[in-house]
């Protein structure tokens, strides 16, 4: 029942056409959905995106109206991770113009045992810059009442709207949601021409640079490139296999020529240490269920090749920097440190190895962080000196996060994502001469903004503090292809990307050049422009306004190629619960035979 439930939360969210129909007059109330149809609907451009950290502690619900059926949100008690309504949506809208000066927003909804309700708007300017803020907090009851707040816009282009909503511990809550009623300078937004991004035109004079004949770039004779320490390489749409092949075949190239030592990834920490150590020694086997991509394999064996015969200080290192923000039976950040230990354990079986990993998997973290300490010489006959670091560095963020609620673990993932990040830059390539390729999501990299995925700071807004200049941040775009990601069914699919609008910057370049190609953004570009955001679901709308000028420094626009095809393994629901709970139940398989051992011992 709870699937069906989940499914249907899920759809409501991401049941966008992009299309426009021509017969009928294109209104923000139909563009924004700002009546919460939240159905599938020609007229409606963009729908109210869920916060992913707030998505399990909810479902969607119609709510009967005497007028119409409402859309809401309620929790049930008797599941674990429901036992207190927390929902959260929001909303971009492309303002008329930026010549207004007032905004008056009202929200109509209505509620059952709720603590508040909050809605929080921002005023962005044209370079995404955040120029006012007002939030209004108050406490809905079961009648349908509209409360308004006023917002500043002047020089304002985009209207963000956020609506939260929480309710009472222990108690089945549920909230409505009917309308967002939008007044600038004195009239509805529905009396304003509606507000679409132009086509780019640049008459010919874009400076670009195209693809060699290994399908790389050579960034050493790129000026805007060449002295950067850090690339972060952000890809546009997670598991495409155009952009994949691109950037390890760009990053081996690059490791090749320019004393490239560190690879940054979005992986979890302690699941890269298995990448680290198959890269550095030889006899070490890696588990094929870590490769989510057959491209990642044969990169990691390609680094195999480049480190063997070098000593350590030249020989590269690759690690993840993302933090798994779930903490359930089955997933957490800790799981990982558990298995790399029964990897590297399992034939040597050392007691201090077999008792750290009990305490890791018992969660006495502070414990297994002392117990390193006072038996670390002998952990490091079995664990490299960067592994027990990273170990460390794992342990006593769990630590610091130990009574950090599950929704607040994943806001915080980028600020995270950027602590391990210095970590391992600090601890592997201080040296400036030492080049850093950091690969994500673009919503990650970029210094400005994760729109449109969680809100919060983007971790390439904290290494861009931490290293400067140093850090620079690309995009890497492209038009056709495929993806792999998660679909309705919670399954993963192989699914062909969604065409690029004719006003989009992917239409554009596909249009331009036979080949991919490389630029520098220039002022031209100081404007928001259509460009492609997807991350690790499928979902209808694929396109959303950004300031490419403000978020990165150049972009890669790979050219899709049949030949980059291959082969991945789609998964449905249930096999891909199947394989999680088998894991699971191994490492308590596992935990036993380390704790008798250690019994035997004792």
């Amino acid at each position: 029942m709870l699937k069906h439930y989940l499914l249907y939360s899920f759809f409501t969210i991401i049941s966008v056409i992009p299309s426009v129909a021509q017969s009928e007059k294109l209104i923000y109330t139909r563009a924004y959905d700002l009546d919460f149809n939240m159905l599938p609907d020609s007229m409606r451009l963009y729908n109210w995106i869920e916060n992913a950290a707030y998505r399990p502690y909810s479902i969607s619900w119609g709510v009967e109206d005497p007028t119409r059926s409402l859309f809401g949100k309620r929790n049930f008690t008797e599941f674990p991770f429901m036992k207190q309504l927390r929902t959260e949506y929001s909303q971009r809208i492309l303002l008329p113009h930026n010549n207004l000066k007032e905004g008056v927003i009202g929200f109509e909804c209505k509620g059952r045992n709720l603590n508040r309700m909050t809605l929080t708007l921002e005023a962005i300017d044209e370079a995404e810059n955040r120029i006012a803020i007002e939030t209004l907090t108050y406490r809905p009851d079961s009648t349908l009442k509209t409360h308004s707040k006023r917002i500043d816009l002047s020089n304002a282009s985009s209207l963000n709207i956020r609506i939260n909503a929480l309710g009472e511990e222990n108690k089945e809550a549920s909230v409505a949601f009917s309308k967002v009623k939008v007044s600038l300078d004195n009239k509805p937004i529905d009396e304003y021409p509606i507000r679409i991004l132009n086509p780019i035109k640049l008459d010919n004079s874009l400076d670009y640079v195209c693809e060699d004949n290994k399908h790389c770039f050579d960034l050493a004779q790129i000026n805007n490139l060449k002295d950067k320490q850090i690339i972060a390489l952000g890809e546009s749409v997670h598991g495409n296999s155009d952009i994949i092949n691109f950037v390890f075949s760009q990053m081996e190239e690059t490791i090749e020529k320019q004393n490239c030592k560190l690879v940054l990834m979005e992986y979890p920490l302690g699941k890269s240490l298995f990448y680290n150590r198959y890269i550095h020694e030889k006899d070490f086997e890696l588990d094929s269920s870590l490769i989510s991509h057959p491209t990642i394999g044969v990169f990691l064996n390609k680094l195999r090749v480049y480190n063997q015969g070098r000593v350590d200080n030249d020989k590269v290192r690759l690690f993840g920097i993302d933090y798994t923000h779930q903490k359930t039976l089955t997933m957490s950040s800790i799981f990982y440190l558990f298995d790399f230990i029964a990897a590297i354990n399992k034939k040597p079986q050392s007691p201090e190895l077999d008792r750290l990993a009990v305490l890791i998997m018992k969660n006495k973290l502070s414990d297994a962080l002392n117990y390193l300490h006072m038996h670390r010489s002998k952990i490091a006959e079995l664990l490299r000196e960067d592994e027990i670091s990273c170990f460390e560095f794992i342990l006593n963020l769990n630590v610091q996060h130990l009574q950090t609620p599950s929704i607040e673990r994943y806001i915080q993932r980028d600020s995270t994502m950027a602590l391990c990040a210095q970590f391992l830059i600090n601890k592997y390539a201080k040296e400036k001469s030492s080049k850093v390729f950091v690969y994500a999501h673009a919503v990650h990299t970029n210094p400005v903004s994760t729109y449109p995925a969680v809100h919060c700071e983007p971790m390439g807004s904290y290494l861009r503090k931490a290293f400067g200049s140093d850090y620079c941040s690309l995009i890497i775009t492209t038009e056709g292809g495929d993806a792999i990601a998660t679909d309705l069914q919670f399954g993963t699919k192989d699914k062909a990307l969604g065409k690029a609008p004719a006003r989009s910057l992917e239409h554009y370049l596909n249009a331009l050049t036979d080949c991919s190609i490389y630029f520098p953004l220039k002022p031209s570009f100081d404007q928001l422009v259509l460009t492609r955001f997807k991350g690790a679901y499928h979902t209808p709308e694929e396109f959303f306004p950004a300031n490419l000028y403000q978020r990165f420094s150049g972009v890669f626009f790979i050219k899709h190629d049949n030949k980059n095809n291959v082969f991945v393994r789609e998964e449905s629901f249930e096999e891909v619960s199947k394989e999680v709970i088998t894991k699971a139940n191994r490492r308590k398989e596992i935990l036993k035979e380390m704790e008798l051992r250690l019994k035997v011992i004792n």
